[in-house]
Parts: structure tokens; sequence; C-alpha cells
């Protein structure tokens, strides 16, 4: 069948880059000529792509040469030229476009410009691929985009939960505009039911197209190894591969961080984020992990963006505050970061009180105040993408996902759990779903997952020493127990298919 796949940002980086990434990987596999729209820029770092070009007002241009069949399979990604302006839900850095704003602040001449940039390509483009079914992402703006340029009933229209929380629900000219793209829709695809009962409490009159699909995990690649040989491998990856992923985090900046907040000064810890490549693992990454590797301590992580609504400092707060005293890997990105690293050496030394004065992090009362330093480390790499991640969520004894606001699914945590990190997840949203799931198949209420609010923190270092207490033999035999539901009921096949029998229903 020959599908195309809209979808308006990268095939990395947020858990809807890696799903677009990863159900277009398995449809060419299961023999499907896909066509692929997205803003990516690296597409050779994805061997399943056959071939890659534009698509703008002189048509398609193909500008790599193609390698694949349409009989036995076939992936094209074309990039639809929308000009130098990326709207995001989230601000991040984004290569080739010197211009990136929220939808939020998006004037309505600036929104209409770039629904037109994609409503053209897309109507173009699927025209000369020949598509018989689309799958257009977000509720905003891929619906409306598939709507106008496709029609009514020509696809389906997959929503992820950013776009409900971060457009739809603040702004009322989103949720119009969501309206007249789902209502068109063959079916609205959510990961959870938790997300669809938030999408249509906004978008009333799509209740009856809603179908739960989740997403997936490549249990193939993501799978329990033990600690020590997972982390010298991706270290020993991060060396192999140091040519084309340089230009990260500098070595000497957390001096830097030290002196901003010494000085209190807000500005100097904004400034420092935008110093080095984000993208990119920190220029120490593969000792850090090597450092890791050689200790002999529990290993609580997480996992994903650095931003204020992951709340990551709620992890920092409850690991100082957990009577294991583990010590912390902290794997991602974004413009938080130094904050954070800020905050890593308030809770060991002074500045808490004006970290907390900022109102810069979501931080609780100190869970111990004045307790000293007991051996644990905290560690950042910066990002670390999935050729790498395998490595460093197996090495991990538990993965805590500390997200303040509602979540679509939790895709880390089902990825942690397939490597043997014990899942350790806010209890709401999608997030609640993912835990429930995983605390019916072992049979423990509560296990996995702590209430969120005022406090937080506290209840997130009880959850922690909840885990870590355990003997290690039984530790092991709870994470063999999800990594397996999870290769079973959470894959990426089952994903792909389900999204295949909606567009085709």
């Amino acid at each position: 069948m020959r599908i195309v796949l809209w979808h308006g940002w990268l095939l990395e980086g947020s858990g809807s880059n890696i799903a677009t990434a990863r159900v277009a990987e398995v449809l060419r596999s299961a023999g499907h000529d896909v066509l692929l729209m997205c803003q990516e820029r690296h597409p050779e770092r994805y061997p399943w792509i056959d071939a890659v070009g534009t698509v703008g007002p002189d048509g398609v241009a193909i500008s790599e040469a193609e390698t694949g069949s349409a009989d036995t399979g076939r992936c094209v990604l074309l990039r639809p030229d929308i000009g130098e302006l990326l709207p995001v839900f989230v601000v991040d850095e984004y290569e080739g476009f010197p211009a990136v704003k929220t939808f939020l602040d998006l004037t309505d001449e600036e929104l209409d410009a770039y629904l037109a940039h994609n409503v053209e390509p897309l109507r173009t483009a699927a025209e000369w691929h020949g598509s018989e079914t689309a799958i257009a992402g977000h509720a905003i703006p891929g619906a409306a985009v598939a709507r106008r340029a496709l029609g009514d009933g020509a696809y389906v229209a997959k929503i992820h939960g950013s776009d409900v929380e971060y457009a739809l629900r603040p702004q009322q000219r989103y949720r119009d505009l969501a309206g007249e793209g789902l209502r068109a829709a063959r079916a609205v695809i959510g990961p959870s039911a938790d997300v669809l009962a938030r999408l249509t409490e906004l978008v009333p009159g799509v209740e009856h197209l809603g179908r739960i699909v989740p997403p997936g995990v490549d249990a193939g690649r993501f799978r329990p190894l033990p600690r020590r040989d997972a982390l010298l491998e991706a270290a020993a990856r991060l060396d192999a591969e140091a040519a084309t992923i340089a230009g990260g985090r500098p070595e000497g900046l957390d001096a830097e961080v030290a002196r901003a907040l010494a000085d209190r000064d807000a500005e100097a810890l904004d400034t420092l984020a935008h110093r080095y490549d984000q993208a990119m693992p920190d220029a120490a990454a593969a000792s850090t992990l090597r450092v890791v590797a050689e200790r002999d301590r529990p290993l609580v992580g997480y996992f994903g963006k650095l931003i204020p609504q992951k709340g990551v400092e709620l992890l920092l707060q409850a690991a100082r505050a957990s009577e294991t005293d583990p010590d912390v890997l902290i794997v991602g990105f974004g413009l938080h970061r130094e904050w954070l690293t800020a905050l890593r050496i308030a809770l060991t030394g002074e500045g808490l009180a004006w970290l907390e004065d900022t109102e810069r992090l979501a931080l609780d009362p100190d869970p111990a105040p004045g307790r000293p330093g007991r051996g644990a480390i905290v560690a950042f790499t910066g990002r670390l993408d999935h050729r790498f991640a395998p490595g460093v969520l197996a090495a991990m004894d538990v993965l805590v996902v500390p997200s303040i606001l509602e979540e679509a699914f939790g895709m880390v945590a089902a990825e942690g759990a397939a490597a043997g990190a014990l899942p350790l997840v806010a209890h709401h949203s999608g997030l609640a779903e993912v835990a429930s799931a995983l605390e019916r198949e072992v049979g423990v209420p509560g296990l996995f997952s702590f209430e969120p609010g005022a406090n937080a923190s506290a209840r997130l270092a009880e959850g922690i020493d909840r885990l870590l207490v355990l003997p290690s033999e039984e530790r092991r035999a709870l994470a063999e127990t999800v990594s397996a539901f999870v290769a079973r009921e959470w894959s990426w096949e089952r994903t792909a298919q389900g999204l295949l029998d909606a567009a085709t229903a």
C-alpha cells in the first residue's frame, strides 16, 4: 500500500519524532511504499530511508538516488519548503531554522503562512506518490493540513499530547483549527484513553472517531544487559562516532555555572545553554559513562528533554532525600540544563534559596535540609539518541519519569522497562496507564508510581527506596517480567498495524 506520513518536525529528540520514525521503518519493512514528510536534516542516519528530496512550489525534487524498491518496501523522505520559521510546542534549538516560535506566539498571519506552506506540498507530494491513505501527526497542525490538502475522510489524525496541552488548551484558535481537521478524519488515534478524553473535552464531536493505539518499543534493541557492559559499550560507540557528534557541552562549563550561581546571575545561566549544540552529547559523555560503570552503587536515571514541564528537579531533590543514596544519571538535552546543573551544585552547597526565589525550577521545600553529601554523584551526559539509548537505560536500576504536566503515554517508561530499568512515574495522565499496566502484570499496585503535587519529591524518594531496598534477585525478576510484558504488548509492529487498520477501515 502507498502511505503518506505527515510530521512537522524531526525524527529524534521527542516521543512523537521517534514514533514517526519507527512507524515509517516498520511499514517499509512490511513491504509498504511510504512517503515520509518531515523536516529531518540528517536522513543518512536512517538506513531504511531509500530516497530523499524536497517539495515546494516547483514540485518534487529528489536529491539523493533511490535505493529501495516499491515491490519490497520503500521509504522516500520529502522536506516541505516552509521557509525559515518553525513553529513548535516547546522552544528548543533546531538545525536549519533561524526562527523558532511556539504555536502560542505565532501571529495569525504566521500561522496561516505556515499552514499554506504545508498544505500545497502535501497535496503535491501525495499526487506524485499516488498515496492511497494518509496518517497526519498531531491535532494541530497535522489534522488541518491533511484535511485541506487531501479532503474529508482521506486520512487518520494521530494526536500525541503536546498538541493538546501546549496549543489546544491555552488558545481557542487552535481548538477551532483542530476541530476542522479532526472532525473530517477517518479516525482520531491516541496513545492512551486519558489523552483522548482530554482531547474530546476541548474538541467535542470527535468522540466516535477515537481509537487507542499505544506506541511501541524495539525490544530487539531495548533489552536487559549487565550494567557495566551496557555503559562501556555505549561509551565505546560514542568514541567511535566522535567525529560526527562533536559540538556538545564543553567540560569546563560546570565552573561557569557555579560562578553564575554564586553571583545569583539568572541571565548568565540562560546564556550558557546557548554556548553549545544541544543536539549533541556532552564532550565528556563517554568518560562520564565509564565513571558510572565502575561505581558499585544503585543507579537511578532520567531520559528525556530538560525542560521545566518534565520535572527533573524533583528527581534531583528526591535522590538527595533518598535513604538508599543512589547515583543519578541524567540523559537529555534542553535549555533548562544549566538550571538543573545549578541545582545539583546548590543541593550540596549554597544557593538553593536563590534558586527557589527565581521560580525557574518547580522546587519543593528541601526534603533533606542540612543533609551532607554521602558519596553519590549526579552525572549528566547531554543528548544520547537511539544509537546509545538502549545501553544507558539498561544500566539503570530505576528510571524516573517525573513529568509535572500531562503526558499522552510515557514512551520512555516503556523503553526503560523493556531494557530492564524499573520505571517510577508520576501517577497522572497517560503515565498512570503505563504504570497501572505494569503493576497489574507484576501484581503489586502502586509499585511503579508516585503521587504528584505538593511535596512530590518526598514521595518520589520513598518510591525510589521502595524499589531499591528489594533484594537484587527480586529486582531482577521484576525487571525480566516487565521487559517481557513490553516486548509482548507494546511493539512497533502492533502500533503500525493499528494505525494502518484505522486508516483502511
